[in-house]
């Protein structure tokens, strides 16, 4: 197993690509209530052509659902990269700092509060700044 190099960015990159993935299902969610979905109409205005909203809303589900495949494939490489990458790392607190903030997506303060025992937004930040050295 080769050792991969990692980088603020590329935990935050998950994190963010997580939490557009869980947007993505909510709005595919929401498209299937062809009544009350905000999203059938483009520009807020009523269409007079003849189409079945259903038939509108099947299009734009199927194509955000290949968004959120593409999406899904992007995540699980990055996960196994983060994953590898984790189990290189010596110091359990970073891995479980990083596990907890990047990879379940909660914030600093309850990702201290887990780690560190007390909530603070900078203490686990700060530990996982210095461990890339980007603060002293």
């Amino acid at each position: 197993m080769e050792k991969t190099t990692m980088t603020v960015e590329k935990l935050e990159s998950y994190r963010g690509l997580t939490s557009e993935m869980k947007a993505l299902q909510q709005q595919i969610t929401s498209l299937y209530d062809t009544y009350r979905s905000p999203q059938l109409m483009n520009n807020g205005s009523h269409s007079m052509s003849a189409g079945s909203p259903t038939e509108s809303a099947v299009s734009k589900i199927l194509k955000l659902e290949k968004i959120y495949r593409n999406k899904y494939e992007v995540a699980v490489d990055l996960l196994a990269e983060i994953e590898n990458w984790l189990s290189h790392v010596d110091d359990a607190e970073i891995r479980s700092i990083c596990r907890h903030h990047y990879l379940l997506n909660k914030n600093w303060s309850q990702t201290s509060a887990i780690v560190c025992g007390y909530p603070s937004y900078y203490s686990a930040r700060k530990k996982i700044m210095r461990y890339f050295g980007r603060e002293k």
